[in-house]
C-alpha cells in the first residue's frame, strides 16, 4: 500500500566555485546555513522551498551538467515571481539564456513549472502538481488533438519547456510548419510564437523576428485570439526583448 514519504531528500550538487554558487543562491533569497573550507570545500543553503548542498568539482563544465532535481511546491506562481524579481535586482535583467538562467512558467499535463539553472549548470525543476491532469498551456483543442501537426506542436512544446532541448524542438516544428497541412488559425499562431521563442533561446534573433512577424500578420477573430491568449502573452514578452 502506498504511503506518503516521511523522510527528507537534500540534493548535493557539484560546482566550480563555492563563492559563485553561494552568491547566486543568496541573491535568490536562500540563507547560507553552513560552510567549510577543510578537508573539502562545502556549503549549504536553505530556502522555504528546499535545502541544497554544494561541493567543488573544478573540471565541471556547466553545459555538460546532468545534475537536476524536482522541487515540489504549493505556490509555484509566488516562487516564480519572487525569483524573477530577485534575479532582476541582482543582474539588472532576468537571465533567460546561458548560466545562470530561469525559464518561463508553463503548464504541462502533470504540473505547472519553471526551470532554474544555476551557474554550475544544475537544474532545479520547480513545479506545482495539478489536481487533475490538464492540457498544456496554449495547446490544441479537442478537435485538433489527433492531427500530425498537433502531435508535432505538443512534442516541440514539451521539448522546449520541459526538456530545454531547443534544437530538437526546432527540427520537429520546422518539419510540421514546412508542410501545407490544414491547420486552424489559432494553432498555427501558437506554432509561430513557439518557433519564435525557440529561435530566441538559440540566439537566432533574425529567425525569431521572422516568426514574430508571421504571427503578427496572421488574421485572427476575437474568438480565435482568445483561444491563443497564452501564446499572445508570450509574443508580447518576446517583442519586449527588443524594446
Amino acid at each position: 500500500m502506498a504511503t506518503n514519504p516521511t523522510g527528507k531528500t537534500i540534493p548535493i550538487f557539484p560546482c566550480r566555485s563555492i563563492d559563485e554558487q553561494v552568491e547566486f543562491y543568496q541573491a535568490l533569497g536562500f540563507e547560507l546555513t553552513y560552510r567549510q573550507a577543510r578537508p573539502n570545500v562545502y556549503a549549504c543553503v536553505r530556502h522555504r522551498i528546499s535545502e541544497l548542498h554544494f561541493f567543488v568539482l573544478k573540471q565541471l563544465e556547466p553545459s555538460a551538467s546532468y545534475s537536476m532535481c524536482y522541487v515540489s511546491v504549493s505556490d509555484v506562481d509566488d516562487v516564480y515571481r519572487e525569483f524573477r524579481e530577485r534575479l532582476k535586482k541582482a543582474y539588472g535583467k532576468i537571465p533567460v539564456k546561458g548560466f545562470p538562467r530561469i525559464t518561463k512558467l508553463n503548464d504541462l499535463v502533470e504540473d505547472r513549472r519553471f526551470n532554474l539553472v544555476d551557474p554550475a549548470g544544475n537544474y532545479l525543476i520547480i513545479g506545482q502538481q495539478h489536481a487533475v491532469p490538464k492540457p498544456i498551456a496554449g495547446g490544441p483543442n479537442e478537435a485538433e488533438r489527433t492531427t500530425k501537426f498537433t502531435v508535432a506542436y505538443e512534442t516541440a512544446y514539451k521539448l522546449t519547456y520541459s526538456k530545454e532541448d531547443q534544437a530538437q524542438a526546432a527540427r520537429v516544428l520546422d518539419l510540421a510548419l514546412g508542410k501545407s497541412a490544414e491547420v486552424s488559425a489559432p494553432l498555427r499562431y501558437k506554432a509561430f510564437v513557439l518557433r519564435a521563442d525557440i529561435a530566441f533561446s538559440m540566439d537566432d534573433l533574425q529567425l525569431a523576428k521572422r516568426y514574430i512577424g508571421e504571427a503578427g500578420r496572421l488574421p485572427l477573430s476575437a474568438e480565435e485570439r482568445e483561444k491563443a491568449s497564452a501564446a499572445a502573452d508570450r509574443l508580447e514578452e518576446l517583442k519586449s526583448s527588443w524594446a
